[in-house]
């Protein structure tokens, strides 16, 4: 199902686009992982990553200090997925249904084009989860979402995310020196984006 919205940009322009209207059963599969709408049952397994020292340093989120802190996102990913302006989703293994991660794509103020940002659970780095999750959300984004560009941003120092990226066909576009702020400080950022052109050439 597709209906017109009138989007508007942060300086107020209005972007006149097809959103689809996906139900929160929407999931997306790899080999190995099932991409599903995230729910409470979750949250334990997010506050249990965020207890790993350093696991927010690259996010704009600080870490909660309690699950029912969790809630309150929960509910802005259920607005945002329902309007059509972000879809975020839970990773789970599809062998035992363990949350693995999150990955989100969400709609930026140019027309068509979207943004990916991820996270993997500490305990499960360098299995290769978001290089598979990613991959996904790609092919959602370019060919659901009728996306052109999808653009991405990481911590200059966040290697990990920049190597998932580039496996994906990412390049890089500018350095962002005040990329968003952490605890008073700016934190500095790579730009990187792939058109849809070179994903379907890099897929």
């Amino acid at each position: 199902m597709r209906e017109w919205f009138s989007v508007y940009g942060k300086d107020n322009t209005r972007i006149h686009t097809f959103i689809p209207m996906l139900p929160l059963s929407h999931t997306l599969t790899t080999p190995r992982f099932r991409l599903r709408f995230p729910t409470a049952q979750d949250i334990p397994r997010i506050f249990s990553a965020t207890r790993h020292e350093g696991f927010n340093d690259g996010m704009l989120w600080e870490p909660p200090t309690s699950e029912e802190e969790l809630r309150i996102p929960l509910k802005r990913n259920t607005e945002a997925w329902k309007s059509g302006q972000a879809y975020q989703f839970s990773i789970l293994s599809r062998e035992d249904e363990i949350l693995l991660g999150r990955i989100s794509i969400r709609r930026t103020d140019h027309e068509n084009v979207w943004n990916v940002g991820f996270w993997t659970h500490p305990e499960v780095h360098n299995q290769g989860v978001m290089t598979e999750a990613l991959g996904a959300v790609l092919a959602f984004g370019f060919g659901e979402l009728t996306a052109i560009r999808i653009e991405a941003r990481h911590a200059l120092w966040n290697h990990a995310s920049e190597k998932v990226l580039k496996k994906n066909g990412f390049q890089f576009v500018r350095y962002l020196p005040q990329g968003f702020q952490k605890g008073g400080e700016w934190v500095e950022e790579n730009l990187l984006a792939i058109d849809k052109e070179d994903y379907t050439c890099h897929a």
